[in-house]
């Protein structure tokens, strides 16, 4: 399985890849896993989980696993613990949930409070009735572990889910809350175990401070470009390089180019440049921080190709 991604991680997209928006430029890729042994991960068996709600928390888990693809090939083999000998890890757990009931206010509804000899309401008042929030708290535990025994991933938490009603509305379905809790839980466990592919739209500088008027000019054409030619405006950018060499706009938007035709050291080495003069570098250290994530994410990659 671990091949499908060797296409994957040398190259990025092209800039016509995904439709330009105005004032931006396209920067997508695939973004790490907060776990690299897990990432690495092929094939992963899946317990029967404990507890009064482990069955619909390992239900949750499985099925957002399953669903994890990066370019359109699915990330992980879910298997269940009975081909436990074919899998890379098994991953176990418990989850249990209590319910609770608070006080929350009030909602003022019109009330009937005079009827006719036929039972008909001839009077409504408006009247404030009681309001309650229905809370469940799901407690979660659940660990990956190696074929060795050893612990890859462990996962616990405690969170809460709550809804409003009212007298007289139907008390809330806790087994409904419990659901939302569950795929919570389990979204937050694949960014631990699966990277993600993000596809975005990432806004370009547009000041032109330290420009001449004619090189403001042309970068402000370069922006309006990005609409419909983002290729032109990287273009009209490289042109003004030359003699804007240190101009914090002209080197992140070059670097925002670089990123988004998958070249990410040029990127880098542009957004390095903008943060080193130490003027306007928040667009910069962003984007910075992406290709590093970006990197990081190619390794995990690399990581399933060499196993």
């Amino acid at each position: 399985m671990a091949r499908r991604f060797k296409g994957l991680i040398a190259g990025g997209l092209a800039l016509c890849a995904v439709p330009a928006s105005a004032e931006t430029l396209p920067a997508s890729g695939v973004y790490p896993a907060g776990n690299d042994a897990a990432a690495a991960l092929g094939t992963i068996a899946i317990e029967p989980f404990g507890g009064v709600d482990g069955q619909q928390l390992g239900i949750a888990v499985a099925d957002r696993l399953r669903s994890v693809t990066i370019r359109g090939e699915p990330y992980f083999l879910v298997i269940p613990v009975t081909a436990r000998p074919q899998a890379d890890a098994v991953l176990q757990g418990t989850a249990g949930a209590e319910t609770s009931r608070r006080e929350s206010g009030t909602r003022e509804e019109e009330v009937c409070v005079e009827r006719d000899e036929d039972r008909d309401c001839i009077r409504k008042e408006k009247q404030k009735i009681p309001c309650w929030d229905q809370v469940v708290r799901l407690d979660a535990t659940v660990r990956l572990v190696g074929v060795e025994g050893e612990l890859i991933h462990g996962f616990d938490r405690a969170d809460e889910q709550a809804q409003r009603f009212c007298q007289g509305d139907d008390r809330p379905s806790t087994e409904a809350l419990v659901r939302q809790l569950a795929a919570r839980y389990a979204d937050s466990l694949r960014s631990d175990l699966a990277p993600v592919e993000r596809f975005e739209q990432v806004r370009v500088m547009e000041t032109r401070k330290g420009l001449s008027r004619d090189d403001g000019r042309a970068f402000r054409d370069a922006v309006r470009l990005t609409k419909d030619d983002p290729d032109a405006a990287c273009a009209a950018w490289s042109a003004l390089e030359a003699a804007n060499p240190d101009n914090a706009a002209v080197l992140f938007d070059l670097g925002l180019c670089a990123e988004s035709r998958g070249e990410l050291y040029e990127a880098f080495d542009y957004y390095r440049r903008v943060i080193a003069a130490g003027e306007d570098a928040g667009y910069a250290r962003q984007g910075a921080a992406r290709i590093e994530a970006r990197w990081r994410a190619n390794a995990q990659l690399e990581s399933r190709r060499g196993s």
